[in-house]
């Protein structure tokens, strides 16, 4: 009885040793293609395109029709482009991005936001059915206004877009046209510079139409940052009431407070953190952390050891700007192996007591998952990244620079309750005065005998009560002015704490 399990995998290994390894090779490919593979599809499905068109990126979505037409969107660096055949019946689609009047992101049924609606001066499509379609929307973002501005891509920039979209295995070599290999700052995923204007297009609202109405915008002075914004998402953008040298002391310092109580509200532990070192190579100075994260997996550990290696730009000037790339690798979760993360600090000067803070992060990859498995990470790591920044930025970096803010005011006010006391004390002065005056001169002094005497008494009594009321009212004036500039400090700083952070401030309110 014990036989038969035994005889059925012996004959299913002898039938895969002689099943042919190209036809298993082939199946791998149309399961998991290459970008190669992709960009063959795309010149043969779209033959008049130029020569000179290659694919950037591929999406799976889906038509809105009469029915669903299931397909992919292609992009290319002046095209977009969408397929779909279905039982035989084939749709084609192609748009010059120059053509394109609006990209919107929608919701199907008004509820689910997996949408995009592309609209040209005579058409209007409706894609749905993206797997990310933030991310997705903002890649045809950057696209759509490079075509706008006529600035074609290097072929670096090109390549470096293909690598962060398909990982670092394309399938291609040196030999294929302007192929430009991965190097180290692709692999860092660190964004081209020409796409630095996008950084607001990560939430699922439209582009401002004015945008000096939004609090986020740059200011007139403020420090321009020597380096743009990471392509995945951005997570904090806000203007702080601290210098930017202060700023980049709560964060990256050798006082690892700030991160000390950041972790325990996160619950990570055995936190260990290295010195900065200089890079002799490269002239950035770096540090390396690592760390205990909880993972709410019911099936799987409940822990993971995190490696964070932190980059301090030699670019980075005191005073005026710093920028802190940051690497994370997690292990001991499901497909380790295939991605990690990466994000970046920007911190500029607005002036003397004001920063900006702005936080963006990245989903690189070392080989390129099946779809499937791509969404299931990029689902997780983002909705990690996304909470970790959300909590940072509304309270732990908030309540921070509360208690700075409240340490410096409340000195202002210690000093004003102090000259507050010393005019009340003035008053009990003047008061003990007068009364010593009166029993010093009702009991020591001979009463007046004449009524030229006692004229004259009535006259320096006249003169010592106005002295003594012009005395007081200068102090009862003064005590006034001081318990006005009390009131004043104290509601100046309620008023700076609540516009500078209105969250915090509710909950330390409550």
């Amino acid at each position: 009885m014990m036989e038969k399990p035994f005889a059925c995998c012996s004959s299913l290994i002898i039938c895969c040793s002689f099943f042919p390894l190209q036809k298993m090779q082939s199946w791998y490919n149309v399961l998991s293609p290459t970008y190669k593979q992709r960009n063959e599809d795309f010149r043969k499905l779209f033959k008049k395109l130029p020569d000179t068109e290659r694919l950037i990126v591929d999406y799976s979505c889906a038509l809105q029709k009469d029915i669903l037409l299931q397909g992919r969107l292609y992009l290319s660096e002046n095209w977009l482009c969408f397929y779909s055949n279905i039982f035989r019946w084939e749709t084609t689609i192609t748009i010059l991005l120059k053509d394109v009047t609006t990209l919107t992101k929608e919701k199907t049924a008004k509820v689910i936001p997996n949408a995009i609606q592309i609209s040209t001066d005579h058409d209007k499509h409706f894609f749905t059915s993206f797997g990310a379609r933030d991310r997705s929307y903002m890649m045809m973002f950057r696209l759509w206004q490079n075509a706008l501005m006529d600035k074609p891509l290097s072929p670096k920039e090109l390549w470096h877009i293909v690598h962060q979209c398909y990982g670092t295995e394309l399938g291609l070599t040196s030999e294929d046209d302007d192929y430009v290999s991965p190097t180290d700052e692709h692999i860092n995923g660190l964004l081209l510079g020409n796409l630095s204007s996008l950084d607001q297009l990560t939430n699922d609202d439209e582009l401002p139409t004015d945008p000096s109405n939004s609090s986020d915008t740059q200011e007139e002075d403020e420090v321009e940052s020597f380096c743009a914004d990471l392509a995945g998402r951005l997570h904090i953008n806000m203007a702080v009431r601290m210098s930017v040298d202060k700023l980049h002391d709560l964060l990256f310092s050798a006082d690892t407070h700030f991160i000390q109580h950041l972790f325990s509200q996160r619950h990570f532990t055995d936190l260990s953190v290295r010195e900065w070192q200089q890079d002799s190579c490269t002239g950035n100075t770096n540090r390396i952390l690592s760390y205990t994260i909880a993972i709410n997996n019911p099936l799987g550990p409940k822990t993971a050891p995190v490696v964070e290696t932190q980059t301090l730009f030699k670019n980075s000037a005191p005073g005026e700007c710093y920028v802190v790339d940051s690497e994370v690798i997690t292990s001991g979760i499901p497909y380790q192996d295939y991605f990690y993360t990466v994000h970046r600090y920007c911190l500029t000067a607005i002036n003397k007591n004001k920063s900006r803070l702005r936080v963006s992060s990245d989903i690189c990859y070392k080989k390129q998952p099946w779809s499937l498995v791509k969404a299931l990470i990029e689902k997780n790591t983002w909705s990690g990244i996304e909470e970790y920044y959300r909590h940072m930025g509304e309270t732990d970096l908030h309540c921070s620079l509360i208690l700075l803010l409240g340490i410096k005011y409340l000195v202002v006010l210690v000093a004003l309750n102090m000259l507050l006391f010393y005019k009340l004390c003035s008053l009990e002065r003047a008061a003990h005065t007068l009364e010593t005056w009166h029993s010093f001169s009702l009991s020591d002094s001979p009463l007046p005998q004449s009524a030229g005497e006692w004229a004259q008494v009535l006259q320096l009594q006249r003169q010592f009560h106005q002295a003594q009321l012009g005395k007081w009212q200068q102090i009862l004036q003064s005590s006034v002015t001081l318990l006005d500039q009390v009131c004043v400090c104290v509601q100046a700083c309620a008023r700076i704490i609540y516009e500078a952070f209105p969250k915090a401030y509710k909950r330390l309110h409550c």
